[in-house]
């Protein structure tokens, strides 16, 4: 396990992929995904951060892509701040163990 895959169990994401797909379902028809790939010019892999909204039967309804094709360095706080927001107006709670990524950094 990597530590890019135990930052994102922190923030109570299932991994999907190491290093590459995380998961959080925040509600039964809305997740939260952030996938990384290998663009072509950079060294690193990139992440791509979103909401997806699926219907019961699995169709999807919509996307809202907040990040796309940034450093890990700046897709995790961004998650970790998003999930806070989340978190403040009552839309999740908190999960036991649940740490903002750049504490301790």
């Amino acid at each position: 396990m990597t530590a890019v895959d135990r930052e994102f169990q922190r923030l109570g994401f299932t991994v999907g992929i190491s290093s590459l797909v995380f998961i959080r379902n925040i509600s039964r028809e809305c997740m939260l995904v952030v996938e990384g790939s290998r663009l072509e010019g950079f060294s690193e892999y990139r992440y791509t951060f979103y909401k997806t909204k699926h219907l019961p039967n699995g169709r999807m309804t919509s996307l809202k892509v907040y990040m796309e094709n940034e450093s890990i360095r700046r897709v995790l706080p961004r998650v970790a701040s998003f999930l806070s927001f989340l978190e403040r107006i009552k839309q999740i709670e908190k999960k036991a163990g649940e740490e903002v990524a750049s504490k301790g950094k």
